[in-house]
C-alpha cells in the first residue's frame, strides 16, 4: 500500500494516524466518563436549587400554615421562583399530596410513592430519579424537605428535564474536540519536522552517494549530529574514503603490474628478435638465451604471486587441514636455503626446540610465508652478515622471529611494507630482484589462518626483524 509513497510521506502519515487514533480511543473512553460526570454535575446542582428554594420559601409557608399568609402570596413565590430558576417547584404535604406547584397541569394528587419524595418525607439522604412527566419528557426529579424549628413543614419537590444536561455533555464533547483538533495540529507540524530531521540527511546522503557513483571520489557528508544518521553519515564516510583508497591502490596495482610485466616481456622479445636474425656469436646467443629463461622465470613467478593474492583477497583460497611438524618444516627451509646463504657468506641459525606443538594447514600456504621472510633477510642481508631464525611457543600461537643484521629499514617505510609492489630499497631493485608482493601474499595468508605478521626495524643500518604468530592446532 505505502510501497510508492516517499518516506517523509510515510512517518507524517503513520505518526498522524498514530496520534489520530490514541485520540479517538480516549475519547472513546472519555466519553461515558463525560455524560456520567454531567449528569453527575447537573444532579448536584439541582439538589442546590432545592435547598435554595425551600429557604427561600421557609418563611411564607410558615405563615400561610398559621394563617399569617394567603394562598395566593405563597403561590406567586412559588411562581417567581420556578421562573427565576428555570424549574418546576411543587410542594408536598406530610401525607404525600401536592398541594401547590408552578405548574398547573399538576394536581392534587399523591406522589408520596416517588422515591424522591419518600426519601424526603422520611428524612433520607437527596435521592434523584429520573423519568417521564405527564407529557411523556423525560425528567430530572429530587426533593428536599422545608422545616422550621425541627418541624416538618413542607416537602419541596424541583424537576428539570433531563434535556438539560444535554447542553452540558455537548459543551464538554465540543472542549473536548477541540482540544483534540488543536494537539492534533501541534502533532502534524511536530511530524513534519522529525520526519524533515530524518529525511534531510538521507536525502544529502543520497545525493552524495549519486556524485560518488559518478566519480567524484572527494564526496562526503557533513555530520552535525550524533544519534543513528550521524552515525550512518559516518559510516558513509568512512566507506567513501575507503572506496577512495581501494581505487586508488588498485589505479597503482594496474601501474606497477604493467610495469612488472612489461620490463620482462621487453627484455624477452628483444632477446628473441636478437636470436632469430642469427647474427649472434655462441657464447651470446647461449647469454640470451639463459636470460631468456631467467625472465620466463621471472614472469611465471609474478603471475603465481599475483593468482595467489587474488584467490585470498576473494575468499577463494580453502584452509588447509594438514598437520605440520614447525620443527621439521623449519629444518627443511633452512637446508634449502643454505646453499644461498653460503654463497653471501651469511650465518644462517635455527633456534628451535626438539619439538613444538603442530599447526593445521596448507604446508605450501606455510611454506610461501616462512620462505618469503627467510629470503629476504638473506637478500637484504649484506655478505658476513647473519640471519637468526627462532622459533617458540606463545600463548596458543607459534612464534616465528627472522631477525637479521642487514640494511635495515626507514620508519617511513615500514606502514608501506604490506602494500603491493612497494619496495624500500628501490635503489638496489634490479640487483636485488622481486616484484614486492612476497610480504602482501605472506600477511594474506597469516591473516587468512586468523594469524599476525609484525614487520620491525630500529633504523636504516640496524638490521629487521620479521614475526609471525601461527596459531597452533588444538589437541
Amino acid at each position: 500500500m505505502f510501497g510508492h509513497w516517499r518516506l517523509r510521506t510515510r512517518l507524517i502519515t503513520t505518526f498522524v494516524s498514530l496520534i489520530l487514533l490514541g485520540f479517538a480511543g480516549l475519547s472513546l473512553l472519555a466519553g461515558n466518563q463525560i455524560s456520567a460526570g454531567a449528569v453527575e454535575d447537573f444532579e448536584r446542582s439541582l439538589a442546590a436549587q432545592g435547598t435554595l428554594v425551600a429557604r427561600s420559601l421557609r418563611e411564607p409557608v410558615e405563615h400561610y400554615v398559621e394563617g399569617e399568609e394567603s394562598f395566593a402570596a405563597v403561590q406567586t413565590a412559588v411562581t417567581d421562583l420556578a421562573n427565576d430558576q428555570n424549574l418546576q417547584i411543587t410542594l408536598i404535604d406530610l401525607d404525600g399530596f401536592a398541594w401547590l406547584s408552578s405548574d398547573d397541569r399538576v394536581g392534587n394528587v399523591n406522589l408520596g410513592a416517588d422515591p424522591e419524595i419518600q426519601a424526603a418525607l422520611n428524612g433520607q439522604n437527596t435521592v434523584f430519579d429520573t423519568r417521564l412527566n405527564d407529557q411523556n419528557v423525560e425528567t430530572i426529579y429530587t426533593a428536599v424537605p422545608l422545616t422550621e424549628d425541627g418541624y416538618l413543614l413542607s416537602v419541596v419537590r424541583v424537576s428539570a428535564p433531563a434535556s438539560a444536561t444535554a447542553s452540558v455533555i455537548n459543551q464538554r464533547f465540543l472542549a473536548l474536540a477541540g482540544g483534540v483538533l488543536g494537539l492534533t495540529g501541534l502533532a502534524v507540524v511536530a511530524a513534519l519536522w522529525l520526519a524533515a530531521s530524518f529525511t534531510r540527511p538521507l536525502e544529502g546522503l543520497q545525493a552524495s552517494a549519486m556524485k560518488l557513483a559518478a566519480g567524484d571520489l572527494s564526496q562526503r557528508v557533513s555530520i552535525s549530529r550524533q544519534d543513528e544518521l550521524g552515525q550512518l553519515g559516518q559510516t558513509f564516510n568512512h566507506m567513501a574514503e575507503r572506496v577512495e583508497a581501494m581505487l586508488l591502490e588498485q589505479k597503482a596495482f594496474a601501474s606497477n603490474a604493467s610495469h612488472e610485466l612489461r620490463t620482462p616481456l621487453t627484455t624477452i622479445r628483444l632477446r628473441s628478435e636478437a636470436l632469430r636474425d642469427g647474427e649472434l656469436d655462441e657464447a651470446t646467443a647461449r647469454q640470451y638465451i639463459a636470460e631468456i629463461d631467467d625472465e620466463v622465470a621471472r614472469l611465471g613467478r609474478l603471475v603465481n604471486d599475483l593468482i595467489q593474492l587474488s584467490r585470498f583477497d576473494s575468499g577463494r583460497a580453502e584452509l588447509g587441514d594438514e598437520e605440520i611438524d614447525p620443527v621439521r618444516l623449519s629444518r627443511s627451509l633452512c637446508q634449502q636455503l643454505q646453499k644461498t646463504a653460503a654463497a653471501k657468506q651469511i650465518t644462517l641459525i635455527l633456534d628451535a626446540p626438539d619439538s613444538l606443538p603442530s599447526i593445521q594447514a596448507n604446508q605450501s600456504h606455510v611454506r610461501i610465508v616462512l620462505q618469503n621472510l627467510l629470503e629476504n633477510a638473506l637478500k637484504y642481508t649484506p655478505e658476513g652478515g647473519q640471519v637468526r631464525w627462532r622459533l617458540a611457543l606463545d600463548e596458543g600461537y607459534l612464534r616465528s622471529e627472522v631477525q637479521d643484521s642487514g640494511i635495515g629499514l626507514a620508519a617511513e617505510d615500514i606502514p608501506h611494507l604490506f602494500e603491493r609492489f612497494y619496495r624500500a630499497d628501490k635503489a638496489h631493485t634490479r640487483a636485488t630482484g622481486g616484484a614486492g608482493l612476497g610480504l602482501p601474499l605472506a600477511r594474506s595468508i597469516v591473516e587468512f589462518y586468523n594469524g599476525r605478521i609484525h614487520i620491525h626495524s630500529s633504523g636504516i643500518g640496524q638490521g629487521t626483524t620479521a614475526t609471525v604468530w601461527w596459531p597452533v592446532a588444538i589437541v
